[in-house]
Formats: structure tokens, C-alpha cells, sequence
């Protein structure tokens, strides 16, 4: 490895230790400022956001530390002899990779995994699951993505052999139908794997519903509630699918804990999503985004795979070794648009917001409905302002209940 690309990554993660020590110093200063202006606000909210703050922090080192480690220690190069065998094709060498790989990044992921999904979620309230429904969501993700992941990962390698200066290109592309797909097939089909979905047109909640709908324009849209009770005692809706897939759904949660008002208010927010086009747009957006990532990984990957003086075990990106270092390259570029993406995902969030309020004109539906569902997540009402710009997709708690209190629909 060169001088240049080792400086390079050790400049990175002096500046990734610098970034967490400023989110933590600012968090904890956020933190005294709210026990002030909210005396309100219990213990445990607070006790809980530290605990996330401490995961979130591994979490962070970890994403850039392992696909590292599997380069330098030359793993990822083992790990690729062993799948190619004595010479097994492109499709079988990706598959055995990818299981490998991805069991390695479970057992790797399992401790923080365990902890902020289990421990922590049950120690402070939040959870109804037991270590058996854990585990069975857990194998079914690693199951699930394993195959998708195994099963697909030989094609952007196919196009590197075939187009070694375009692929990225074509698999930009290519990924736009991608998106659209799995958008429609993961309600019908993918969801269902993990929960339980029960139609609720025919009930009185779904009558009024289906009023909101045809408001709306979108009256075939369907009616779902989810049972994650199962899992959960927070609260949430979305609205999903597209085409004939498109469809409401209202975890069994929020139908328990909000009033008739109040979930009608979390529908007509989620309807604003679908009417105002941000399905579509996340769609296109993403397909546009995936090109320019996918370009920028093919000139950073080889020009660190170029300085790596072979220290990788491989001297070709297209050898299925080079997984890690794609990962690596894509984390960082995913890092340093978290702000923009986020950005975008807060306006259509506001946008969401100003459509509730002006289909369902009521203002404090709204506002205590916010209220209910950061208190019962023991969310706090605003994060610092650089958590927020990194992190957070939506408006803070205080600014939407503000926004809901002055405008006038």
C-alpha cells in the first residue's frame, strides 16, 4: 500500500473519530438545554438517547473498520479463492462469497445488533418481543437478503468483465427498473414474510379511511394493519407499493393507543406521501443517485486498488474479492450524502404534514398525535443541530407541533 492511500484512510478515520466526538459533545449539550425548557420530560428519555448515542457510535466505526479489515488482512482474498474453487463460474464463485461474507457481517453485527434491538428496547419499555421472535426476524433478514444478495451479485461483475470502463453505467441504469420492482412486489410478498397483514377496509376505521382515499384520488388503495405488536409498543403507519400495490398500512399499535381522530391524522399524513408523488420521486431520485454512486465507486475503487501495491491479495476489481472495497467505497460516499438525502426526505416530510393538515383540517388531531408518538418512543423533541442534519429524515417533534399550532389550513 502507498504512502498516499494509507494517509488517505488514516486521515478518514481521524476525521470519523473527530465527527463522533462532536455529534456526542453536541448531543450531551443538547440534552442540558432540553431539561430546561422541557422540566417535563422523564429521565428515561434521556437515559435511552445516550444508550442509542453510545451504538450509534460503534456502529459508525464498525461499517468502515470491517470491509477495511477484509482487505488488509487479505480475508476477503481467501474467502474469494475458496469460492472459485478450481475454477467454478461466475454465478457459483458469487453465491459461496456472498454466504460466507454475509455470515461473517452477522456474527461481526450480532452484539450491537442484539443489544439496541433486545436489551435495550425491553429495559426501557419499548418492547413486547420475545428472544425467540428476535431471533426468527433475524434469520429471516439474513435469509432473505442472503439469497438476493447470492443470487444477484454475479451481474455487476458480469458487466465489469464485459464493459470494464461502462458497467457502471449500465448497472446505474439498470437499477431504476430494479427499484420499481421491488416496490411493488415488497408489500404483497416480502412484507408478509415477517408480519401478519389483515385487511381493515370493511371496518368503521377503514370506511373512514377510504373517505380520506377518495378525497384523494387514490381510492384503490387498500387498507392494512399490521400486527407489530408482536415486536413493539411504538407506533407508526406508511404508506407503500405502487400500482395495483399501493396500499395503506396502520400498525395494530397506533389503532390501540391513538383515538379515531388522531389515527385518521397519522393516515391523511401518509396518503400526502402517495399523492405527492414521493414514492415516484424516491424511485427516479434513486435510480439517478445510483448511477452517479456507482460511478464514483468504479474511480475510487481503483484508484485505491491501483495504490494498494497488491496489499489487497488482487490487483483486479473484477475478482469477487473486491466486495469489500466496493462496500468500503459506498460507505463512504453514503456518509457524506446522509445531509442531502436527508435534506430531500425532510421537504417531502413537510409536505406530508401541510397535506394532513389541510385534508383533514384538524390542527389538534395533529398536534397531539405527534405528541403521543415521541412520548411512547421516548424520543426527544429535538436532536442537536448536527445530528439532525446528518440523521435525521424527518422535521424535529418541536417543529412539527410548531408548524401544526401557527398554520392556519
Amino acid at each position: 500500500m502507498d504512502r498516499r492511500l494509507s494517509l488517505s484512510i488514516i486521515l478518514f478515520f481521524i476525521f470519523l473519530l473527530l465527527f463522533i466526538t462532536i455529534v456526542l459533545i453536541s448531543e450531551y449539550k443538547n440534552m442540558d438545554r432540553l431539561k430546561v425548557e422541557y422540566p417535563n420530560i422523564p429521565k428515561e428519555s434521556y437515559d435511552y438517547r445516550k444508550s442509542n448515542l453510545n451504538i450509534w457510535a460503534i456502529n459508525l466505526e464498525i461499517k468502515f473498520l470491517f470491509p477495511l479489515l477484509l482487505l488488509i488482512t487479505g480475508i476477503s482474498k481467501r474467502i474469494g479463492v475458496f469460492a472459485n474453487g478450481n475454477g467454478r463460474n461466475l454465478f457459483s464463485t458469487g453465491f459461496i462469497y456472498m454466504v460466507i461474507f454475509l455470515a461473517i457481517e452477522l456474527l461481526v453485527s450480532l452484539p450491537t445488533s442484539f443489544y439496541s434491538s433486545f436489551i435495550l428496547k425491553h429495559r426501557f419499555g419499548l418492547s413486547n418481543q420475545t428472544i425467540y421472535r428476535w431471533i426468527e426476524i433475524i434469520l429471516k433478514s439474513f435469509i432473505l437478503n442472503g439469497l438476493v444478495l447470492s443470487l444477484f451479485v454475479w451481474f455487476p461483475y458480469y458487466l465489469m468483465y464485459r464493459s470494464p470502463n461502462r458497467w457502471w453505467l449500465y448497472l446505474g441504469l439498470f437499477a431504476i427498473p430494479i427499484i420499481v420492482f421491488i416496490t411493488f412486489i415488497s408489500p404483497m410478498y416480502i412484507d408478509p414474510i415477517f408480519n401478519k397483514y389483515t385487511s381493515i377496509e370493511d371496518d368503521e376505521l377503514g370506511k373512514e379511511i377510504k373517505i380520506l382515499l377518495k378525497k384523494s384520488g387514490i381510492e384503490d388503495a387498500e387498507i392494512y394493519e399490521v400486527d407489530k405488536s408482536r415486536d413493539t409498543k411504538e407506533m407508526n403507519a406508511y404508506m407503500t407499493g405502487v400500482f395495483k400495490s399501493k396500499r395503506i398500512v396502520l400498525w395494530d399499535t397506533t389503532i390501540d393507543k391513538l383515538d379515531r381522530e388522531e389515527v385518521l391524522a397519522v393516515t391523511a399524513h401518509e396518503i400526502g406521501h402517495y399523492v405527492k408523488g414521493h414514492i415516484w420521486k424516491g424511485i427516479v431520485l434513486g435510480g439517478i443517485f445510483s448511477i452517479l454512486i456507482v460511478y464514483l465507486i468504479h474511480k475510487t475503487s481503483n484508484w485505491m486498488l491501483i495504490r494498494s501495491n497488491g496489499s489487497f491479495g488482487f490487483s483486479r476489481f473484477q475478482e469477487i474479492a473486491s466486495i469489500p472495497l466496493i462496500i468500503l467505497v459506498l460507505n463512504f460516499y453514503m456518509f457524506f450524502a446522509s445531509p442531502f438525502i436527508n435534506m430531500s426526505s425532510r421537504h417531502m416530510e413537510r409536505e406530508a404534514d401541510l397535506y394532513e393538515i389541510n385534508l383533514t383540517k384538524n390542527k389538534e388531531a395533529a398536534i397531539s398525535t405527534m405528541i403521543k408518538l415521541h412520548e411512547e418512543s421516548l424520543s426527544l423533541p429535538r436532536p442537536s443541530k448536527i445530528f439532525k442534519i446528518w440523521y435525521h429524515s424527518h422535521p424535529t417533534a418541536e417543529e412539527r407541533i410548531e408548524f401544526f399550532t401557527q398554520y392556519m389550513p
